[in-house]
């Protein structure tokens, strides 16, 4: 229950700060012209892509060394962590000076061009910034990881609409942004200074080890960046910006609800490595059986929700402006039922990450690929809904290849790891709580109340079922009495 409660705190959090940054685009979508919105999105995604460089899979060694080392150990390893991101933050910084300059000499009237290096100075802050939440977590912080996360969505939803506001264009936007790292860096390295970096550091240093272990990582997680993000890189070189703007409304959505399997992650993959290390497998099957199950629960009733819902929702948060997001959002929300099957903790925990790097280049090779082939080949419409039925594809078929991975680790057959009667239940159950909801859809109401409707009437009976077959019962609501009782405390 200890284990259910501390990554409930982080989904909670999670969730919180996404419902509460829907503020931010929904602002954006009604502040700025499509042409600036999207833009600015293309930016964002050229930092997800360095920041998944540079950040050199060091937040996520932390999960890794931190269970493993004795405590005296502890702010060395803390200190070395923090060296690491400093000397990536200074680089790309310099690298995209350079790169900006090139640009402008090459391709000067390209409209991202004055803002590269920008979108430098951005990365290079938010690098000190990204290692905390995995440091909370592997001190048994995640109370106060959960109000990072708000505290610093709040300080994206107070900055970002106001840049909008006094000045609603691209260049605007990336001021915002660049004010709201410098904030949240200044809290980061308060904390790191006061709790480690003022402290006398002993013990033996992990450089070498960290970047053993993190740079695959890295690796991986900018060619995972790239592959989620191919489709949009398409959609740049092919079509307009306005285009753009409103293709990435409709596949924000379900990279976004990887924060859930990332809560997750953060806490049983630091149990996962010191099982592995204790040669205790049959604890990593427990915790990853565990794991699916809860995983499951959440993502099949809401892929079903979202689908059937997929009009009002876009409708209500974007207007009428962006209703050619709807097909590409719903293509999108076949990705969900993915995320139970295609959690790597096992991988990572047990060091094999450079079987997930040579998975990802081989994913992303084959997404490349086929999105190009889509693209030139289908004509009208389609041109444009074949981009993520390529992403779709690629991500259920590397699902199977990281689950095989995964069970024969664990060393178990595919009948024994997952609680098949119970994945096959929920489904049913997700699908017939789906029914009200169209008949409820067939209405001539505002799009609001349709959506409000709708989760209420799905949410009752998905619930209600769920708990008349045991899916879940007394232990769920004692988890989450504890768990409100913490929050209120």
């Amino acid at each position: 229950m200890e284990l259910s409660r501390r990554i409930i705190i982080l989904i909670y959090g999670r969730a919180l700060s996404f419902l509460i940054s829907l503020v931010i685009p929904i602002a954006l979508t009604r502040l700025l012209l499509k042409e600036d919105y999207g833009s600015y999105q293309q930016l964002v995604m050229i930092y997800s892509i360095i920041q998944a460089i540079l950040l050199l899979g060091i937040p996520q060694s932390l999960l890794y060394f931190y269970p493993r080392s004795e405590k005296e150990n502890h702010s060395m390893l803390v200190k070395q962590t923090w060296s690491i991101v400093a000397f990536s933050s200074i680089f790309v910084v310099m690298a995209t000076w350079g790169g900006s300059e090139l640009m402008n000499y090459m391709f000067p009237e390209h409209h991202l061009q004055p803002f590269i290096f920008l979108i430098g100075v951005y990365t290079g802050i938010m690098l000190l910034v990204m290692p905390l939440q995995n440091l909370l977590v592997v001190e048994g912080k995640e109370s106060l990881a959960m109000q990072c996360m708000i505290g610093f969505t709040l300080i994206d939803i107070i900055v970002l609409p106001s840049a909008a506001w006094i000045n609603p264009s691209t260049l605007g936007m990336v001021h915002g942004i660049i004010a709201t790292a410098i904030l949240k860096a200044i809290v980061v390295l308060g904390y790191i200074y006061f709790n480690y970096l003022n402290k006398k550091h002993t013990g033996k240093s992990y450089y070498k080890e960290q970047l053993a272990y993190g740079i695959p990582v890295g690796l991986t997680a900018m060619i995972g960046v790239i592959n989620v993000n191919i489709d949009k890189y398409m959609v740049a070189m092919f079509f307009s910006t306005s285009i753009f703007g409103i293709y990435y409304l409709g596949s924000l959505w379900a990279p976004i609800f990887g924060w859930i399997v990332q809560s997750a992650g953060q806490v049983v993959t630091p149990r996962l490595s010191k099982a592995h290390k204790d040669n205790n497998l049959a604890e990593m099957r427990d915790l990853y059986n565990q794991s699916v199950e809860k995983l499951v629960f959440l993502f099949f009733p809401l892929t079903i929700f979202l689908i059937l819902v997929a009009e009002p929702l876009i409708l209500t948060m974007f207007t009428e402006k962006f209703e050619d997001a709807v097909p590409i959002f719903t293509i999108y929300m076949i990705l969900l039922p993915t995320y139970p099957f295609r959690i790597g903790w096992i991988l990572m925990a047990s060091g094999q990450t450079k079987f997930l790097l040579r998975l990802a280049i081989l994913m992303s090779t084959i997404n490349i690929f086929l999105s190009y082939y889509l693209i030139t080949t289908l004509e009208g419409e389609n041109r444009l809904f074949g981009i993520p039925f390529a992403t779709v594809t690629v991500t259920w078929l590397s699902m199977f290849l990281i689950s095989y991975q995964s069970i024969s680790t664990l060393q178990l057959k595919i009948s024994e790891v997952y609680p098949w009667k119970k994945i096959f239940s929920i489904i049913v159950i997700s699908l017939l709580a789906g029914i009200p909801v169209i008949a409820l859809l067939s209405l001539n109401l505002s799009d609001i109340l349709l959506l409000i409707g709708s989760s209420v009437v799905y949410g009752l009976i998905f619930l209600y079922a769920t708990y008349k077959l045991d899916i879940w019962g007394e232990s769920e609501l004692k988890l989450f009495n504890s768990f409100w009782n913490l929050k209120n405390s």
